[in-house]
């Protein structure tokens, strides 16, 4: 489309067009005009733009980021190392994945500083660390990110509990929870988890429903649960278990999200939630002959209602549920050695601008 033709079509005609492009093309539309620029930057057009393809993201033995791209057709995938942030300044060096949410990405760097990201646009925004944090040498921290939509903010969640093995706080097992909010960019402290977080695995926070999902454990008694924090109101629930799953000797591997749905994976069973806070709907999912270790549910493969996407250390495949098969993904271009991190989609939004548009707001 020229600079001349735009200005020929009605307004809601243009948007509707642009709504329909990839992000990297809007990047470059922004320079059309003053119109398309605050178009296509105003917060309304990017929560509603079309998501793009969902994409892996991985993170590789040398400490890189790379983004994967499933082509279903055939089973292969296109790997690209991530590049992100100013060319002038020095590569991080990225040690995990913490969560993902809207096209923005929350990973931990080697020296545990904590970043928000957006992979497409390449934007990098460092959080300022809690002052409500333990000291590292003594305790351990998970953590959670989201978006909340009543308060129209993103959040990250910190849960940090002592090193009871730690000699200089053997008897301490308290949880301490803070919470980041991007808008105002600072860490609020809230009331302890009533809830036991060190069990398992120092597993992230996953997201369904604008809620975080961890695996706890209940006191006294110690019955294994699911907590669920309500970004918005932040506060803790517990999630009602499939009824065949006895809590006080269950040993889960870990939650995961299929198909914008809260998964139970269990040894070969996978439980997926099909109505959120709904116990009774709970549903299994037998997956067997999977040779991946540790396995791990990423995502559904999109236009099949019988294909998951498994990913393990170096490795994705593709599992077929009803035909009870395992595929491998044959990958070009990615890192030899990797794991993988979680999803995201590519997206317009933009840390900076939402810090931007609250000193703007503030004169």
């Amino acid at each position: 489309m020229s600079t001349s033709a735009h200005t020929n079509l009605p307004p809601e005609i243009i948007e509707a067009i642009l709504r329909l492009l990839p992000v990297k093309s809007l990047g470059r539309f922004k320079s059309v005009s003053k119109k398309w620029n605050t178009l296509i930057s105003s917060p309304q057009f990017i929560k509603t733009h079309l998501r793009q393809t969902t994409k892996l993201i991985l993170t590789s033995d040398t400490k890189s980021l790379y983004s994967l791209h499933l082509n279903t057709d055939d089973l292969s995938a296109t790997g690209k190392e991530l590049c992100l942030g100013s060319p002038d300044s020095p590569p991080s060096r990225w040690e995990q994945i913490l969560g993902s949410c809207n096209g923005l990405v929350l990973a931990i760097d080697e020296v545990d500083k904590i970043f928000i990201t957006n992979p497409t646009t390449k934007e990098v925004w460092e959080v300022p660390r809690s002052p409500f944090a333990l000291p590292e040498d003594e305790s351990f921290v998970m953590y959670g990110f989201g978006y909340d939509s009543a308060n129209v903010d993103y959040k990250i969640v910190s849960i940090s509990f002592w090193d009871t093995d730690n000699e200089h706080n053997p008897d301490c097992t308290d949880m301490f929870v803070s919470v980041y909010g991007l808008l105002n960019n600072c860490w609020r402290k809230l009331d302890n988890s009533p809830y036991d977080h060190a069990v398992g695995h120092l597993t992230s926070g996953v997201l369904v429903n604008e809620k975080l999902h961890w695996l706890t454990s209940t006191r006294p008694g110690y019955a294994s649960t699911i907590c669920a924090f309500s970004l918005e109101n932040e506060g803790f629930v517990e999630i009602e278990l499939p009824d065949s799953i006895d809590n006080g000797k269950a040993v889960f591997n870990e939650l995961v999200v299929v198909g914008e749905k809260l998964g139970l994976f269990v040894g070969n069973d996978l439980w997926v939630m099909e109505e959120y806070g709904v116990g009774g709907s709970w549903t299994r999912v037998c997956i067997d002959g999977v040779e991946v270790d540790p396995v791990k549910p990423v995502c559904l493969v999109e236009g099949s209602d019988g294909d998951i996407v498994l990913g393990g250390e170096d490795e994705v495949v593709v599992y077929n549920i009803d035909e009870s098969r395992c595929r491998n993904v044959v990958i070009e271009g990615g890192p030899s050695g990797f794991a993988v991190g979680g999803t995201y989609f590519e997206s317009l939004e933009s840390p900076k601008c939402i810090i931007r548009t609250l000193y703007t707001q503030d004169g």
